[in-house]
């Protein structure tokens, strides 16, 4: 983690000084608790996305995965920083990611593992409708956010979506997820709740999320299109 959190100091600070002035950077900061095959699964993310001009867009994204079971010997611990870029307009995106993923055991006789992961993006923009797909290439992934994907989402209003997808999430488990996030308009639209149900063959997951924006009052479904 050590190692992670200074990577993520430098490349937000390298990016900073590069994006342009009309737009400002926007921060997210994200909590999740669910369980996981009956095992506790916490989240905590952290993600910066920097505006370059109209079309172009970067974005630094720490998350990290604490899987506990009771015991030692297959509780870990896991973190994901990678570096994505983003072609963007108002039909869509395309984005391309770098980064590296860490695996600790919570048992100290067991070796960290480290991986780099690369990264695809992609989303087409139809009215109240998204198709989404997102392709990562560890197999190993516990994330909220960070898996291979491909579904339709439907806002069924500004600031509430649903969306349904086909996920390969852990060890090349293949899956659906159902989730729907929230935003009040109250509280300056500052914040949002999500609820996130997966299944699979070996793991179902049911749990939930809250997001913190350190930005300006804007609504779910211009923040999801703007900001990955």
């Amino acid at each position: 983690m050590t190692l992670l959190s200074r990577i993520l100091i430098l490349s937000v600070a390298v990016s900073g000084g590069a994006h342009a002035e009309k737009e400002l950077s926007n921060f997210a900061f994200g909590l999740g608790y669910g369980l996981l095959d009956q095992k506790s699964l916490m989240n905590i993310d952290f993600k910066v996305n920097i505006p370059i001009n109209e079309y172009f867009s970067t974005q630094v994204l720490l998350n990290s995965n604490y899987l506990i079971t009771g015991s030692s010997k297959d509780s870990f611990a896991q973190s994901e920083l990678s570096s994505n870029w983003f072609i963007r307009n108002d039909y869509g995106r395309l984005g391309l990611g770098l980064g590296v993923s860490e695996l600790e055991p919570m048992d100290e006789n067991l070796e960290t593992k480290k991986e780099a992961i690369g990264q695809f993006i992609g989303e087409v923009f139809l009215g109240a409708f998204s198709v989404t797909t997102n392709y990562i290439t560890t197999d190993k992934t516990l994330s909220n956010i960070t898996s291979s994907r491909i579904g339709l989402s439907y806002y069924l209003n500004e600031d509430l979506r649903t969306s349904l997808y086909r996920e390969e999430y852990n060890d090349a488990e293949m899956g659906w997820r159902l989730e729907t996030y929230y935003q009040p308009q109250k509280y300056r639209q500052m914040g949002s709740v999500g609820f996130i149900a997966r299944t699979g063959e070996d793991y179902d997951y049911a749990g939930v999320v809250f997001e913190y924006y350190f930005d300006y009052a804007v609504s779910l479904k211009q923040r999801e299109k703007q900001f990955h």
